[in-house]
């Protein structure tokens, strides 16, 4: 399968100019001069451009017609293509920020200890192989990308030391933005509130344990429930499971979750899929993810994205035997 490289932020430009474009021509045809015999000459030549505007009206209406739909066919084509970017991005920013936050735990859970048998008298506070003071907390994880787009992940931490609040912030060089702040409590519920490219707007709640399941490994598991709200007005419900295995020293995770969804497809009418999202995270950060998602009737579709940013998908009318599949081309 060829590799696709799709410039979204021209196609979003290319929009806003059709539409700049559209507003020049409606501007053209709604304020057609009437110039005086002073400015053009004789009164023949002032009905020539009369009757040139007039003639021509309805070229320029539906001149508008098509820019407006253009701009609207090269935003859609370009935020779709977006949001997909976009969420790659945010996904490996916040893992990027979640390494960094635990190895920051790791750094001053050894410094502290030192701290105490060198209070004990149990250890030579001039050693120079002692753990260093890793300082705060990371508040702040910050990547770009060679066209100036920034992805920003920002941590706020409770009295316990335990994040608070996770915002991560996706905004490139025309304009388009994503951002989601997930918000934890001391209970162990949370909320998450995000807003995508397309103004889709998705509001989470869940409940999350984390535990010690073994040597250098924590196990997180989540049940959670979401609700989407499109820039239309229309509804989807998400619910499921999720859990999870870190390692904090490596930076390895396996993530595994259960969902459904019910709502609009993209012809509106009403459905529900019920699907997993298989996640692992190797040492070096690559990532990679497998969902597949089932229809009533058994048929469905398997997405795999790789580390690289590719991304490839196969369906099967018997996917709910995990049978049949085949390269979508």
């Amino acid at each position: 399968m060829p590799d696709v490289a799709v410039d979204y932020e021209l196609l979003y430009d290319v929009a806003k100019k059709a539409r700049s474009l559209k507003e020049q021509v409606a501007e053209a045809r709604t304020h057609a001069p009437d110039p005086s015999a002073e400015q053009i000459g004789p009164a023949g030549a002032r009905t020539a451009v009369r009757q040139y505007y007039v003639r021509w009206s309805g070229a320029f209406k539906r001149s508008e017609e098509k820019l407006d739909k253009l701009g609207e066919l090269y935003e859609k084509v370009g935020k779709e293509w977006a949001a997909w970017d976009f969420k790659l991005a945010a996904d490996a920013n916040r893992q990027g920020a979640a390494i960094a936050a635990d190895l920051w735990k790791g750094r001053k859970a050894a410094y502290d200890e030192w701290q105490k048998l060198v209070a004990e008298g149990k250890a030579d506070p001039n050693d120079p192989d002692a753990p260093k003071d890793p300082g705060q907390a990371p508040a702040t994880w910050t990547t770009t990308d060679p066209n100036g787009n920034s992805t920003t992940t920002t941590y706020t931490y409770g009295p316990d030391g335990k994040p608070q609040t996770v915002t991560t912030t996706v905004t490139t060089k025309s304009g388009l933005t994503s951002t989601e702040t997930t918000t934890y409590r001391p209970d162990g519920t949370y909320e998450s509130r995000s807003t995508d490219v397309q103004g889709n707007v998705t509001v989470t709640n869940g409940h999350s344990t984390t535990a010690d399941t073994a040597p250098n490994a924590k196990t997180t598991t989540s049940n959670f429930h979401s609700t989407t709200t499109s820039a239309d007005g229309k509804t989807t419900v998400t619910s499921g499971d999720t859990s999870s295995v870190f390692n904090p020293q490596t930076g390895q995770r396996t993530t595994h979750t259960t969902y459904t969804t019910t709502g609009p497809d993209k012809d509106g009418k009403q459905r529900t899929v019920t699907g997993t999202i298989d996640t692992t995270v190797d040492d070096k950060g690559g990532e990679t993810t497998t969902t597949v998602e089932l229809k009533k009737d058994g048929s469905g579709t398997k997405t795999v994205e790789t580390p690289d940013g590719r991304s490839q998908k196969w369906v099967s009318s018997t996917a709910g035997k995990d049978t049949g599949w085949r390269l979508e081309s």
